[in-house]
């Protein structure tokens, strides 16, 4: 095969003892690429057998599948000459955004310490802006008509803004203040921060949950799809719980050292459950537009382009700000540590 040719041109996999320190992981002793290669080598890696490389492609094949149900629902709905398709469009270019920044980061960030460091703040930045897309899928197009004039669903998307940046500053600081083995506080920097913008992009899911099953109340027709909708929701938010368990536990890999280095990472779960979760959000978001867009309609004042693809645009412009200061922060430590390693030398 041509691809595996011009891979055995390049240095073999190895331990961890054959790559520096940030690049170790806990419990994954094998399949570390080598540093410091051109970057068609990072690219060309997807084809070979590495600890990272399953990490990669589960989110490359989500962000394809995600792209193929987002143009059907484009077309069906012909989302480009409608503004009530804003927050579809808007909350699926942070979706795409999102798996192509996971994408990036687990395939290019062995090419130098502070590529690594960057990948990992640009995945972050990712990973606030799907929560702000969330955000403005779940407020346009599942919420309960006598939540529209309370306050929370006003500041919807301006908190939704200021969360996501805080998903990508909480996130890279803890990956510049903790060095590796990382204590679990800094898990609890990322986890935070991503739980947060979660309650907040699920309350219209959760405040309908509520009326229509303890509540027991019904809107006038459409009855069966709207459970179908809150049922797709309820998955949706059953893989969250389940990736934040597989994200924060290290299992199974922690149990088996070694044994999970290619398949079975927590890591690769952890992804497999995002895609999951993002399909039934999908499913879920498609039945409410398809069912009840035009009442809603009635009660909600009509998308812009400023509180959807305004809010987006936002968010990633500061977000670059962002990384930018943290990429220097990084720059800083590596140079730093690196002149501890040479004063301990001479």
């Amino acid at each position: 095969m041509p691809i595996q040719k011009l891979i055995k041109r390049f240095p073999p996999t190895g331990t961890k003892d054959s790559v520096p320190v940030v690049f170790h992981e806990p419990h994954v002793e094998s399949g570390f690429r080598a540093i410091h290669q051109p970057w068609y080598y990072y690219l060309l890696s997807l084809f070979q057998r590495h600890n990272e490389c399953m990490n990669a492609w589960t989110h490359l094949v989500g962000c394809v599948i995600a792209m193929g149900r987002i143009y059907k629902i484009s077309y069906e709905f012909d989302a480009y000459n409608d503004p009530w398709m804003y927050p579809m469009l808007a909350g699926s270019i942070t979706m795409i955004i999102m798996y192509f920044c996971s994408f990036a980061a687990h395939t290019f960030h062995y090419k130098s310490e502070q590529l690594h460091y960057t990948c990992f703040f640009v995945d972050y930045a990712g990973i606030g802006l799907y929560g702000l897309g969330s955000t403005i899928i779940h407020y346009f197009y599942c919420t309960h008509p006598s939540m529209v004039n309370t306050y929370i669903y006003k500041m919807a998307v301006p908190v939704a803004v200021i969360l996501s940046i805080i998903v990508c500053l909480f996130g890279s600081h803890s990956k510049t203040k903790y060095s590796r083995p990382y204590p679990f506080t800094r898990k609890i920097w990322q986890l935070s921060s991503v739980v947060s913008i979660y309650s907040w992009l699920i309350i219209p899911i959760v405040h309908r949950m509520y009326l229509y099953y303890i509540r027991q109340e019904r809107p006038a027709t459409g009855t069966a799809r709207w459970d179908q909708s809150l049922e797709d929701h309820t998955i949706q938010m059953f893989w969250f719980l389940t990736s934040g368990f597989f994200f924060g536990s290290d299992i199974p890999q922690r149990f088996f050292p070694g044994k999970c280095d290619f398949l079975f990472h927590s890591h690769q779960i952890f992804h497999v459950c995002i895609m999951l979760m993002n399909l039934k959000q999908i499913d879920g978001m498609y039945t409410d537009i398809h069912e009840h867009l035009e009442s809603i309609k009635k009660f909600e004042d009509e998308p812009t382009l400023l509180n959807t693809f305004g809010a987006v645009f936002l968010s990633i412009a500061i977000n670059i700000i962002v990384i930018y200061v943290f990429h220097n922060i990084a720059k800083k430590r590596i140079e730093r540590e690196a002149q501890e390693r040479k004063n301990i030398l001479d």
